[in-house]
């Protein structure tokens, strides 16, 4: 994907003899490139971290629950803040979703 972005900028450069907009192109290209790489190698972006506040009012269970299902393995953090464990968002609403009687 990159050579196939590095030849469109190189196209564009040379379609166009302005020195000025040649360089003002450049930028946006290689600001678009950077903005696409730093997404795609880390896809965590996307995903909403909680910390264990969080998690307690988007469950509306205790502390002591949260911290009895890291225990049991029925939600893991995915890491800590301090000494705060952080949850993806979207862990905790699979947790729900999956313990709710249909």
């Amino acid at each position: 994907m990159k050579k196939e972005l590095l030849e469109i900028m190189a196209k564009i450069l040379v379609a166009d003899s302005s020195e000025k907009r040649t360089n003002e192109k450049m930028d946006l290209i290689l600001s678009k490139l950077e903005i696409m790489e730093n997404v795609t190698s880390n896809p965590l972006t996307s995903e909403e971290h909680l910390l264990i506040s969080e998690v307690c009012k988007l469950t509306r269970k205790s502390r002591v629950t949260i911290w009895k299902w890291n225990k049991t393995g029925i939600l893991k953090p995915i890491g800590k803040s301090g000494k705060n464990p952080i949850y993806l968002k979207s862990d905790v609403l699979n947790h729900l979703y999956s313990s709710c009687v249909v």
